[in-house]
């Protein structure tokens, strides 16, 4: 995107705390100047369409990708590993999942006490501290943007406060998301038809895309994410979920690349070798989730960038103007 003026925003890294005392805010509020909402670094102006988009996510990595990195390496990376070499380890420990005798009186309850188990241990292990990252990273992204001093322990600490109730809120986002492909999938899905998962698929498509910018409500308006984040996406369907598709595919090239990498790994272990399959299948975890790092920090600027893009197109708001909503 050309500039005809510089943008001080993305001209270096926030002002550091100094050590044992730190000026008020308001002092580096004053000292930064104000290019108007032409240059805002959070809110794309509508006349500068996909360029001006693309520029503001790519400003989010610019100002902070070090910090970010920090932030996702501890709240994403960590417990996704931890939690898929327990799933790895309990799987083997078990003697693997027997699909043959699901037929036994009782086996059915028990692989739903299971299911039950692994879906509240990922919650707990994964989910609240991707919520708590999700947060964090926020928190940073939005004060550096407005030239305000952050760490990361700031951050983190303010992700403390909030990864309960962003927890909560995605969870009931997940479920509903998912009792609607449910019931699509039982009107649609025969075994015969492939076709049939075509309306599965763009039903759930839309329905994600409805729950997208459920995080970034819930910490700036704190009320009603849901339908706040469906009222957002409808204002201007076409482009909104044009960002938010490109968005997606970052998320499938994760999940290519987790199948490749477990798919070689796989055809590398002999058969019956339980010691083997445990190390490639964690190595190829970890392998996995350091290449999705870099994929969700670009999903979280577009994320971040895409909901302040539609706040603006409803009226007059500006990053000083989010960073003074996140702190309440």
């Amino acid at each position: 995107m050309s500039e005809s003026t510089p943008n001080p925003y993305d001209a270096g890294e926030p002002l550091p705390a100094e050590q044992g005392f730190r000026p008020p805010d308001e002092a580096y509020r004053e000292a930064m100047p104000d290019f108007g909402p032409e240059h805002d670094p959070l809110v794309n102006p509508g006349a500068q369409g996909f360029s001006g988009w693309s520029f503001r996510v790519g400003g989010v990595l610019r100002r902070g990708w070090q910090q970010l990195l920090v932030i996702f390496a501890l709240t994403h990376l960590l417990p996704t590993v931890v939690f898929g070499v327990l799933v790895i380890v309990g799987v083997v420990a078990s003697g693997g999942i027997d699909l043959a005798g699901l037929g036994r009186t009782g086996a059915g309850e028990e692989l739903l006490a299971t299911l039950g188990a692994t879906a509240a241990a990922y919650v707990v292990v994964v989910l609240l501290l991707q919520m708590l990252g999700y947060a964090a990273a926020t928190h940073l992204a939005t004060r550096q943007a407005a030239g305000l001093p952050v760490t990361v322990g700031e951050a983190m600490r303010y992700g403390l406060r909030r990864m309960l109730g962003l927890a909560a809120w995605h969870v009931l986002a997940y479920l509903l998301v998912g009792l609607g492909v449910v019931a699509v999938a039982a009107c649609c899905v025969q075994v015969a038809s492939l076709l049939g998962l075509i309306p599965v698929l763009l039903v759930a498509t839309y329905l994600m895309m409805v729950i997208a910018l459920v995080g970034p409500v819930f910490l700036f308006e704190r009320g009603g994410p849901l339908r706040r984040s469906s009222t957002l996406l409808h204002a201007a369907f076409w482009p909104t979920a044009g960002r938010l598709l490109l968005l997606g595919l970052t998320l499938a090239a994760g999940s290519v690349i987790e199948q490749m990498v477990s798919g070689i790994g796989t055809a590398l272990v002999p058969a019956g070798d339980d010691a083997m399959a445990v190390a490639v299948a964690g190595g190829a975890t970890l392998l996995a989730a350091v290449v999705e790092i870099p994929l969700t920090m670009v999903l979280f600027g577009g994320i971040l960038i895409t909901y302040a893009e539609r706040r603006g197109a409803e009226g007059p708001v500006s990053t000083r103007q989010l960073v003074e909503e996140l702190a309440r």
